[in-house]
C-alpha cells in the first residue's frame, strides 16, 4: 500500500470500541488493558465507525484465536464494494490484515456499478427517485422520476437480475427499463424453447448424448462451448455486462432463432436419437445460463427426464470441450445465406408465405443446401431458365427463376420510392452541412449528428 494518511480516530458516538486511553490529572495511559492503580478515567469517545469495520473479515470469524473458521475462510477471494468507500472501508481492511494476520483480507476488489435515477440523478427515497426492486419484480408504481406513468409490469425475479447485470459496464449508468425488459423477453425465450423440446422429446428420453454427425448438432454444440468459454470467462473477469450479452445472443439468437428452426422436421419427424442431443444441449445450456437466471433454470430443470436434485449442485457448464470449426463455418456460411435471402425477399415485398424457385450457384452447400431451401422459402431447380435477379451469397449466388409468384415490377417500384426518399434526405443534409451559418452557429454537437447522418444515409443508399 502507499500513500496511507492518518485519519481521525476519535468519534463522539452512543457505541463503539472506546478509545484505549486512560487519563489521571496529568498523566496519560495507552493500552489494551487498563492501567493499574486508583483515579484513572477513560476516554469517553470511542474510535471511529471504520476502525471497528475494518477488523471485519478476521473478526466475525473468532480472531485472535485460531479457530476452524479462520483457517477455512480468511483470506476470501473478493470484496464487492462502491468506490466511495474504497478508502474508508477496503484501505482500512487491507492495513489491519496486513497488521494483525500478516495476509491481506481478500484477493481482488470489484467497484461496482452505482445504477443512477433514469435522468442521472442519484436514486433517492427524499427526491422520489429510488427504485424498489419488489416493483420490478412483481408490478408497482413507477417513480414520479419515469417518463412513463403507470405501474412497471411484472418482470420477474431473473429479468431484473439479468437487467442489473446488463447495465454493470461502467460506474455511473442510469437505469435502464429496456434491460429488465431484454431480461424478460430472454427468461420467456428459454422457457417457450424448452417447452418445445421437453414436449418433443417426451418423458422417457434418455439423458445422455451419443456423438451425431448432422451438421446442425455439431454447429450447436460447437457455439455452445464457445458460449460457455466466453461467459466463464468474462464472469472470471467479474465483466458482468458481457457475460449477460454473450447469454442473451447464444440462448435468443443461435439456440432458438436458428438450432430449433433447423432441427424442427426431425423433431416432427420423431428421429431416433435427436432426443438425446437436445437433452443434452438443454441442460448444458440450463447450466451456463443458472449464475444469471438462477430461478427459471432451476424450475425448468426440475422437468428434464432424470434430474435429480437441484441443478446448481448437479452440473455446470465447463467450457471444456471441443471446438467444430468446420460445422460452424459450414452452417455459419448458410446462415448468412438465408439472411441474405431473406433481406432480398423483404426488399422484393415478396409474400412471407410464397414459395420462390431458385437455382443454387454456389459451393459450400452440399450439408446445408436443404436448410437453406427451407428457410429461405425457396424450391432449388437445376433447369436451364434465364435468373431475373441473383442475390449474392457466400461462396456464389443464388439466382431467382421467373415464377408467377414473383412481382418484379411492384418490388421496382417500392425500391425506387425508398432511393427517392434517401436522395431527398440526403441532398437536405449536404445542403446544411454547406451552410456556412450552420456550420458557425450549430453546437459542434448538432454538426457532429448530422455529419453522421449523412454518413447512414449514403451507406443505406449504397445497399438499396
Amino acid at each position: 500500500m502507499e500513500n496511507i494518511r492518518p485519519w481521525c480516530i476519535s468519534r463522539q458516538l452512543w457505541w463503539g470500541h472506546r478509545l484505549p486511553v486512560w487519563y489521571r490529572g496529568e498523566e496519560t495511559h495507552v493500552g489494551a488493558a487498563g492501567p493499574e492503580g486508583e483515579g484513572w478515567e477513560q476516554d469517553p469517545d470511542v474510535l471511529d465507525t471504520w476502525f471497528s469495520s475494518a477488523l471485519w473479515p478476521f473478526a466475525t470469524l473468532g480472531w485472535p484465536e485460531q479457530t476452524r473458521e479462520l483457517r477455512a475462510f480468511y483470506p476470501t477471494d473478493a470484496l464487492v464494494t462502491g468506490r466511495d468507500i474504497i478508502f474508508l472501508w477496503v484501505a482500512r481492511m487491507l492495513m489491519m490484515g496486513l497488521e494483525f494476520t500478516g495476509r491481506v483480507p481478500f484477493e481482488d476488489v470489484y467497484v461496482h456499478t452505482i445504477i443512477q435515477a433514469p435522468d442521472g440523478r442519484r436514486m433517492s427515497k427524499s427526491l422520489g427517485t429510488g427504485i424498489d426492486p419488489l416493483d420490478l419484480i412483481g408490478g408497482g408504481l413507477r417513480p414520479p422520476v419515469f417518463s412513463a406513468r403507470g405501474e412497471f409490469p411484472a418482470y420477474g425475479a431473473d429479468a431484473v437480475r439479468f437487467g442489473l447485470l446488463a447495465m454493470s459496464s461502467g460506474q455511473d449508468v442510469r437505469f435502464s427499463e429496456e434491460k429488465v425488459a431484454q431480461g424478460q423477453q430472454l427468461t420467456n425465450k428459454l422457457w417457450n424453447a424448452s417447452r418445445l423440446i421437453l414436449l418433443g422429446v417426451g418423458a422417457g428420453a434418455p439423458a445422455s448424448a451419443p456423438a451425431s454427425s448432422a451438421v446442425e448438432d455439431r454447429w450447436i454444440r460447437s457455439r455452445l462451448e464457445r458460449a460457455t468459454r466466453g461467459v466463464e470467462d468474462r464472469i472470471e473477469r467479474y465483466d458482468f455486462a458481457h457475460a449477460a450479452l454473450a447469454l442473451y445472443e447464444f440462448v435468443y439468437g443461435e439456440l432458438c432463432d436458428w438450432y430449433l428452426e433447423l432441427i424442427k422436421p426431425r423433431l416432427r419427424a420423431g428421429e431416433p436419437g435427436l432426443a438425446a442431443t437436445l437433452l443434452d444441449v438443454l441442460v448444458q445450456t440450463l447450466a451456463l445460463a443458472h449464475p444469471i437466471l438462477p430461478f427459471v433454470t432451476e424450475e425448468i430443470y426440475g422437468h428434464v427426464p432424470g434430474s435429480e436434485g437441484l441443478l446448481a449442485a448437479t452440473t455446470r457448464a465447463t467450457g471444456a470441450g471441443a471446438l467444430d470449426e468446420a460445422a460452424e463455418a459450414s452452417l455459419g456460411r448458410a446462415i448468412e445465406a438465408v439472411q441474405a435471402l431473406r433481406g432480398w425477399r423483404d426488399a422484393a415485398d415478396v409474400k412471407v408465405g410464397t414459395t420462390i424457385s431458385a437455382r443454387l450457384a454456389a459451393t459450400g452447400y452440399e450439408d446445408t443446401a436443404a436448410h437453406v431451401e427451407r428457410l429461405a422459402r425457396l424450391t432449388f431447380s437445376s433447369g436451364d431458365g434465364e435468373p431475373v435477379v441473383s442475390v449474392p451469397i457466400p461462396g456464389g449466388a443464388v439466382e431467382i427463376l421467373a415464377s408467377q409468384e414473383l412481382d418484379l415490377g411492384a418490388a421496382e417500384r417500392k425500391l425506387a420510392a425508398q432511393g427517392a426518399r434517401l436522395r431527398e434526405e440526403i441532398d437536405r443534409a449536404s445542403r446544411k452541412l454547406a451552410n456556412d451559418g450552420f456550420l458557425a452557429k450549430a453546437p459542434p454537437e448538432v454538426v457532429a449528428a448530422e455529419r453522421r447522418k449523412l454518413e447512414r444515409l449514403t451507406a443505406e443508399l449504397g445497399e438499396l
